[in-house]
């Protein structure tokens, strides 16, 4: 089993109502990996229906297991559209993922998330590190890094999680130290969490 302590970044702020609602009844979660935030969704929320998506047949064998899930589907991010109609989610999230995609992949995958999502959270690192196989896991490999302003050009509300970045790299004792700064400074955080609703409609 893989190390996941990058989910201590940015996973407590999902439970925050402005995040995720109390109310929530239909849930995409995009990229599910091993299922962490199906599993928060059983313990905090309510949802009538949970949908997994991946394209790592572990994880899907792991999560069908735990049956954190509604639905359980295999789906190659990089290549396909998502399977369903405008609107079908009241949220979509897709947490850790865009990384992974090359530059063109991602932005379709946001106007995909975008397309059938009510309200959109998308969590990345907020700065580019160099990963391989990852858990066994291949296409763990990160290509692309995602700023600020990208996000907040197509409408997001953008939010920092975990320590704080100096000229773009962690200073361990500081970094950490500010790491409750990081909120409110998503162009200094390590990770950046983004949320956007429908209503809003901006694009690039």
């Amino acid at each position: 089993m893989a190390d996941i302590t990058w989910a201590d970044d940015f996973f407590p702020l999902l439970l925050k109502p402005n995040f995720i609602p109390l109310d929530v009844k239909t849930v995409l979660d995009v990229g599910c990996g091993r299922g962490l935030l199906g599993s928060l969704l059983r313990i905090f929320r309510e949802p009538a229906r949970i949908v997994a998506l991946d394209a790592y047949e572990p994880y899907l064998e792991f999560v069908k297991k735990m049956g954190m899930y509604n639905e359980v589907m295999k789906l190659d991010l990089s290549k396909n559209p998502l399977p369903f109609e405008d609107m079908s989610f009241d949220l979509v999230a897709c947490l850790e993922v865009i990384e992974h995609l090359r530059r063109d992949e991602g932005l379709r995958l946001l106007d995909e998330l975008e397309r059938v999502g009510k309200r959109v959270i998308v969590s990345t690192p907020g700065y580019f590190f160099k990963q391989e196989t990852y858990d066994g896991n291949a296409m763990q490999e990160h290509f692309s890094l995602y700023k600020v302003k990208e996000f907040k050009a197509r409408g997001y509300k953008v939010y920092g999680a975990g320590p704080l970045l100096f000229f773009g790299r962690r200073i361990r004792a500081l970094s950490n130290r500010l790491a409750g700064f990081a909120y409110s400074c998503p162009k200094m955080a390590s990770a950046l969490v983004v949320v956007k609703n429908a209503a809003d409609k901006s694009k690039p």
